[in-house]
């Protein structure tokens, strides 16, 4: 069972917060930066009281667990939640100590919390050759890299990732986020084209708009993908990345970008309407061509972290020694657990 539950003004208060204060900070010796472009800029110690982001967090863990047992009609305890990538050590600590208070029989250990990048990775079973699309008697799933391109769209943000994926392990290999490229900058362009066409309307105007603000807007978005892609030489460079989209095809090259052998899979995801992330789709199916069945949408993106977490709490259930084990650690994934 899956359903959506709102979260209080304070969560989504501290969310929109984290989106600010924490996803552009990154620790380096001890200290705090900003970073800016290249550039790294002190910035003072992590801005939230640790205190108050767990009561946040019991709150909305205590929300959920409820509504879960009136829709089921009996007792149920949270095994695995997941949260956002770009969490801070306050933010993240907040979360496990949060579910320790929920849920004080069946937390064990740290990693029942996980990160959003390992959920798409479970919801959709990429830890099998199946699962990636690959021919299971010729692919061997510990021989890598196994890369998949995970597109997440929130109403105020794109962010984008490239990781590397195997039987047990799912690590981050490029990340970025692209604050002002979400839904509601979409809104925003068709407004802008609504009213403008008014205004052509009002004035007699019958000409022809060449490139709407939608229109704009969505090559945009187009275009962040590539140079994302471009920039880690995950692709090759065409020439005049602003040409028009539709004057970038010919014989030899059906969509704007040629190669796509270096991600086995497209995983969408976020939290937008229904309608955003269908224009998010055209605009990834577009730049995949004939590659479209590299993308995985067939669980609504709003609830593939849900997804994720219900089968890393599966897992745990039929598997109750995961629970034991020594947390290990590699290169790409970092000090967290990120095994299956």
């Amino acid at each position: 069972m899956l359903t959506f539950q709102q979260g209080s003004g304070a969560y989504q208060a501290y969310l929109r917060d984290t989106l600010v204060s924490e996803g552009i900070r990154i620790q380096a010796q001890g200290e705090w930066y900003i970073r800016e472009g290249s550039v790294l800029i002190p910035a003072p110690p992590e801005p939230h009281d640790f205190d108050h982001a767990q009561a946040i967090f019991v709150d909305a863990l205590q929300t959920i667990k409820k509504a879960a047992v009136e829709a089921v009609h009996h007792p149920l305890e949270v095994a695995a939640i997941s949260r956002p990538e770009h969490f801070n050590e306050t933010s993240k600590a907040a979360v496990i100590e949060a579910l320790r208070k929920v849920e004080p029989s069946s937390y064990r250990q740290p990693w029942q919390v996980i990160r959003s990048t390992v959920a798409s990775w479970l919801a959709y079973g990429l830890f099998t050759c199946d699962g990636l699309g690959m021919d299971s008697e010729a692919c061997d799933i510990d021989e890598g890299p196994h890369r998949v391109f995970i597109v997440e769209y929130q109403e105020t943000y794109l962010q984008l990732f490239i990781v590397d994926v195997g039987a047990d392990t799912c690590g981050i290999e490029s990340r970025a986020q692209f604050h002002g490229l979400g839904e509601n900058a979409m809104l925003d362009a068709a407004n802008a084209d609504g009213i403008g066409r008014l205004q052509k309307f009002l004035s007699g105007d019958k000409s022809d708009t060449v490139l709407t603000a939608g229109t704009k807007h969505y090559a945009k978005i187009q275009d962040t993908l590539r140079d994302f892609l471009l920039e880690h030489e995950f692709i090759p460079d065409y020439p005049d990345s602003h040409t028009p989209v539709q004057q970038t095809y010919t014989s030899e090259c059906p969509n704007r970008w040629c190669r796509w052998d270096f991600a086995e899979a497209v995983v969408l995801t976020g939290d937008t309407s229904e309608s955003g992330f269908q224009t998010l789709r055209s605009c990834v199916a577009e730049a995949l061509g004939q590659k479209k069945d590299k993308m995985r949408d067939s669980i609504d993106p709003l609830y593939v972290e849900a997804m994720g977490a219900a089968q890393r709490g599966r897992h745990q259930v039929l598997n109750p020694s995961f629970l034991d084990d020594i947390p290990l650690t590699n290169f790409t994934a970092g000090p967290e657990r990120d095994e299956l």
